[in-house]
């Protein structure tokens, strides 16, 4: 004790550079730590580097550009692949009252169109909306949606009458309320919602020609709309009746067919048979005698005589009874 009271100054000293020693100590140990952190660090990075570099295609300026290129048209493909998918007229809001009239307003201008177009409809038909005619309260719920299928009803007519069907035998829809009903109208199916968009199946009956069912297939293919035809059946309409024709008679055989002959002409006493005014008379004119043709041998028949010529029936178009099903399918709001 006595040695450190003489020497106070160095043990406070040799004290302090002990404890200067150790903080150096630790400050070395955390920087190699760091040093050695930042070491694997690096080389991760650089093995990324070396792995990027390799890849291909290689991350040059020709390449970036390519990308930045194929980019766009992607994003012109989205473009044309929305027009595709657009949206239907919104309906306006209605409350039940003003529905009601809005369903009778369209119905007959749907008739209307048809008329005008030249398209036959069953009588008073009600385009698959017959369960609502007469009704004196509507489901507050289910009138937005009715509303909605009367917009997709009229985009479908539109087609069918620019086609110039002959005759729309039905349409079917799906129900929209419990007590949705209708004799012929409702289809035995539902809507389908997804995260992209929202199915909604029609089924369609019409008559027509081959040259009709092609423009009906045409117009929903080009149709600003989204129209999927989901099948197809086509049947001969059993109540048109086929067209029959008989085959003319058969002339004589060779390559002339004789003219009727008067068998009793006017005579005149002096110039023999009378011929029309303004032609010389004289002697009959005399044309020269037909070289007949022998006619092709017919085909012997068994038992005997020739056969009789039998009824040729004609093929001819006749009308078509088509029955089309298809999915309209719309965006939601959020993929527009």
């Amino acid at each position: 004790m006595v040695w450190i009271k003489r020497n106070l100054f160095f043990v406070i000293s040799a004290a302090a550079g002990l404890l200067l020693t150790g903080y150096c100590a630790w400050l070395l140990y955390n920087s190699l730590n760091s040093n050695s952190g930042v070491s694997e660090e690096y080389k991760t990075t650089f093995s990324s580097f070396e792995a990027f570099q390799k890849k291909s295609p290689y991350p040059s300026k020709e390449n970036i550009q390519a990308a930045k290129a194929d980019q766009e048209r992607v994003r012109l493909f989205l473009a044309d692949f929305r027009k595709r998918f657009a949206p239907f007229p919104a309906p306006p809001v209605k409350d039940e009252k003003g529905f009601k009239t809005y369903l009778e307003e369209n119905l007959v201008r749907f008739r209307a169109e048809a008329t005008n177009a030249g398209v036959l409809l069953p009588p008073d038909y009600a385009f698959a909306f017959s369960g609502l005619i007469g009704k004196l309260t509507y489901p507050p719920a289910s009138i937005g949606p009715w509303m909605q299928e009367l917009e997709e009803i009229d985009t479908i007519l539109n087609i069918l009458y620019r086609a110039k069907i002959n005759y729309l035998g039905g349409l079917q829809r799906v129900p929209v309320a419990t007590d949705d009903t209708g004799m012929g109208d409702i289809l035995a199916a539902a809507t389908v919602t997804n995260q992209w968009g929202i199915v909604t199946p029609y089924k369609i009956t019409f008559r027509g020609f081959s040259a009709e069912i092609a423009a009906v297939m045409e117009g929903f293919a080009q149709s600003s709309n989204c129209f999927i035809i989901q099948a197809i059946a086509v049947n001969p309409d059993t109540s048109v009746q086929s067209v029959v024709v008989q085959p003319a008679p058969q002339q004589p055989a060779g390559n002339y067919a004789p003219r009727p002959q008067n068998p009793n002409p006017p005579q005149n006493p002096n110039f023999g048979p009378i011929r029309p005014r303004g032609r010389p008379v004289g002697p009959p004119l005399m044309r020269p005698a037909p070289v007949p043709v022998a006619a092709a041998p017919a085909a012997a028949v068994p038992g005997g005589g020739a056969s009789a010529p039998s009824v040729v029936t004609i093929l001819s178009e006749n009308p078509l009874l088509v029955t089309v099903s298809i999915n309209v399918v719309k965006l939601k709001a959020s993929e527009h």
